[in-house]
């Protein structure tokens, strides 16, 4: 394995990671939501008929939602940061590489910018 096939595998474990995590917390947010919103339909309609013999229950029911909303953003909020510390990490370990191997580096990085220049030409022609 070469150091270009090493630097693309950290970068695309990187991205993945990233994406994994991202993906994870908006599922984690959007249940929430979903949850919540069916807390609060069931809510509406118990204090449309009972309203005033139910306010007890809508108060616990109030105090659930709120507690499963924080705990969805709380969770979202550990998922961000772990998607954070993966990218963190992986860019901690692609700015080790560059130190221990500058010339190599330079050399990636050279060789990819002209890729990319070539390919960015070939658009625009």
């Amino acid at each position: 394995m070469n150091t270009q096939d090493t630097i693309e595998k950290i970068t695309d474990s990187a991205q993945n990671a990233t994406d994994k995590m991202a993906h994870k917390a908006e599922r984690s947010v959007e249940s929430a939501r979903l949850y919540a919103n069916e807390a609060l339909d069931k809510a509406d309609a118990k204090v449309r008929s009972l309203r005033e013999d139910v306010q007890p229950a809508l108060d616990a029911i109030s105090t659930r939602v709120q507690d499963m909303a924080a705990r969805g953003k709380a969770a979202a909020a550990d998922t961000s940061a772990q998607a954070r510390d993966k990218f963190n990490e992986y860019s901690e370990k692609t700015s080790a590489y560059v130190t221990e191997q500058p010339l190599k580096s330079m050399a990636i990085a050279a060789a990819a910018g002209a890729a990319l220049a070539i390919l960015m030409g070939r658009r625009r022609g």
